[in-house]
């Protein structure tokens, strides 16, 4: 007998399942898909022990008659296609024919479905991919599909899943990402008995400005983002482009937060999350991503979607042209700044009977609506970068050089302190060198070395608030904060969950400053999110430290006095030292006193 064989049916839908069905939020995305496909109008979730032990999805679509209820759990049976041809034109979002045939093999399914014409629905059973019965049953109309005991007879596969409460999260991530695509669907999702989400339907003909349209959009990209989200349409020949977009106010430490469609279909892909940071350039701090929802509506013959197991990714015929199309029709949407009020035009008056050097300054009236402005932002942003790029080339021209050891053996405290400049940079005087000290930089490299001393002996100072903080959290944030919140504690922030959607600050790191613990905690939690177990992570402390180094520092523009300018350079001769900050920016920059005479010609 020869050494190639061809699979069993069972053995071939296994295989298939490990591609499609990686956990249950797989499952039910699949089902949804489906329903989606079946023209409904309203799809209802239910699980248990998130989704492990129980999968639930009613749909009111078109139902399926009784052979095509026995055959959809073939492999490779579809009413999607028809021939090969229809690949190139796809607008179901089903298309594989894969799904069905693979949950069946891997979970116990119970199939029930009725067609408006049919007086009686038809029950279809199966255990492990094999069908075990087949039974007319009444039955509302449209499709319910029930999935038990999924992986029990690959046992090996549980040992990869997370808890009942991060499955759970993963499966509302699911549902709200497809309620976004079809704002004329409606959803709902009960874990364990208790409704999680009702999310109604939107009219099919509403605009982005609809109440319930906008409503989704907040569900999926946070409570946080309300006061900040702007609806977004525009369109070029070759694609329309809308959605909500986030003002840069409200940002995030990676990508999650940019949701992408193409035609309806949720997807991920690298090329346009950087074409539309690219877009929101200047806009963003360096490391920050913006938060948006965007679908890209384009002929489905120039997108192929055929090229992922599990529908993730798609492929354009002209990547290129998509993206510049992307960027320049949100460029031109964020040059407008909607959420820059204009700002009070000032006018000054010479005094008379006064020296000419006095001037009184008084507000004119605030307009009543804010106009754009005919420059973008961006114009006079690109200016600036430019000239700063200008200075930088000028400088590093003169050949001045980073010194982390100053002036041999020298100590910070032993240099005369010369004063500030701009109220951010010191300038001191070496032995052979002036020396030009970034004071947020040289404060926040402080701050962090003695974080991590203190969380080394867990020892770091925390103090509790007045009034404690509310903080609107995702579904994943929040089983992130129940499972790994005492790892927050650690680095002095108390955090709990407070009702739905909702948690409550009540201590943060001494000397920390409020208003910017959200943003700490956000990238935390994502932190945690992104590598699972937060207390084996061997960069958390270096990140979080960083991060709250950051925000307890001296800031840029704040004016110093003597006192405290020697303060500092005493603590950092007290530290480990390190030429940058946590961040990477260096601290100092020395200029021999030899190059400075140099610049005037002398030798």
């Amino acid at each position: 007998m020869g050494q190639i064989q061809v699979l069993d049916d069972v053995t071939a839908n296994q295989i298939a399942a490990g591609e499609v069905i990686e956990r249950p939020y797989s499952v039910v995305k699949e089902l949804i898909e489906n329903a989606l496909d079946a023209k409904a109008e309203q799809i209802d979730v239910h699980i248990e022990e998130g989704g492990i032990t129980r999968i639930v999805v009613v749909d009111d679509g078109v139902g399926m008659a009784a052979d095509d209820a026995v055959l959809c759990f073939s492999r490779y049976a579809t009413s999607k296609l028809r021939q090969v041809e229809d690949l190139h034109r796809l607008h179901s979002f089903g298309f594989r024919g894969e799904a069905l045939a693979s949950i069946a093999s891997v979970a116990k399914v119970r199939l029930l479905t009725r067609q408006s014409q049919d007086e009686c629905g038809n029950q279809i059973r199966l255990e492990g991919g094999r069908i075990v019965a087949v039974e007319e049953m009444g039955s509302p109309l449209g499709t319910r599909i029930e999935v038990e005991n999924l992986f029990f007879n690959v046992p090996a596969r549980l040992k990869f899943l997370k808890t009942s409460r991060s499955e759970s999260a993963l499966i509302e991530s699911v549902i709200r990402a497809a309620a976004m695509s079809k704002p004329h669907v409606g959803f709902s999702l009960r874990v364990d008995g208790a409704v999680k989400l009702d999310i109604r339907q939107a009219p099919k003909e509403s605009g982005l400005e609809n109440p319930r349209r906008f409503e989704r959009a907040v569900t999926v990209l946070g409570e946080e983002s309300r006061p900040y989200l702007y609806p977004f349409e525009a369109k070029t020949d070759l694609l329309q482009l809308s959605g909500y977009v986030v003002a840069p106010l409200v940002t995030r430490k990676d990508s999650r937060g940019i949701h992408l469609y193409v035609n309806h279909r949720a997807v991920e892909d690298k090329q346009l999350i950087q074409a539309i940071r690219v877009a929101y350039r200047t806009l963003l701090e360096v490391g920050r991503h913006p938060v948006c929802a965007l679908n890209i509506e384009m002929d489905p013959a120039l997108v192929d979607i055929n090229v992922h197991p599990r529908k993730k990714e798609v492929r354009f015929s002209d990547a290129s042209r998509v993206q510049s199309h992307v960027i320049r029709l949100l460029t031109d949407f964020l040059a407008t700044t909607p959420w820059v009020k204009k700002q009070i035009e000032r006018t000054y008056v010479l005094q008379k009977n006064e020296p000419r050097a006095d001037f009184m300054m008084r507000d004119s009236a605030e307009p009543e609506s804010y106009v754009p402005t005919t420059q973008a932002p961006f114009s006079l942003m690109g200016d600036i970068v430019s000239s700063a790029a200008f200075r930088a080339t000028q400088i590093q021209s003169q050949k001045i050089v980073s010194h982390p050891s100053l002036d041999g053996n020298l100590h910070y405290a032993d240099l005369r302190v010369i004063g500030q400049v701009d109220q951010t940079f010191l300038v001191l005087e070496g032995k052979n060198s002036m020396i030009v000290l970034d004071q947020h930089a040289a404060h926040e490299r402080v701050v962090f070395q003695r974080l991590k001393d203190q969380v080394a002996s867990k020892d770091i100072k925390s103090q509790p608030l007045l009034f404690p903080l509310q903080m609107s959290v995702s579904e994943e944030e929040t089983a992130a904060l129940l499972e790994h919140g005492e790892i927050l504690m650690r680095y002095g922030f108390e955090v709990v969950v407070f009702g739905e959607r909702q948690a409550l600050i009540k201590s943060i790191p001494a000397d920390f400053r409020e208003q910017s613990c959200q943003e700490v905690i956000r990238d935390a939690l994502h932190e945690i999110m992104s590598h699972g177990r937060a207390d084996t992570l061997d960069d958390l402390t270096d990140h979080l430290c960083a991060q709250i180094a950051c925000h307890s520092s001296i800031r840029a523009g704040q004016a110093l006095q003597d006192e405290e300018i020697r303060a500092l350079l005493l603590q950092l001769d007290k530290i480990d030292y390190g030429a940058h900050c946590p961040h990477g920016r260096p601290i100092i920059r020395a200029i021999p006193f030899g190059e400075i005479a140099r610049w005037f010609h002398r030798s």
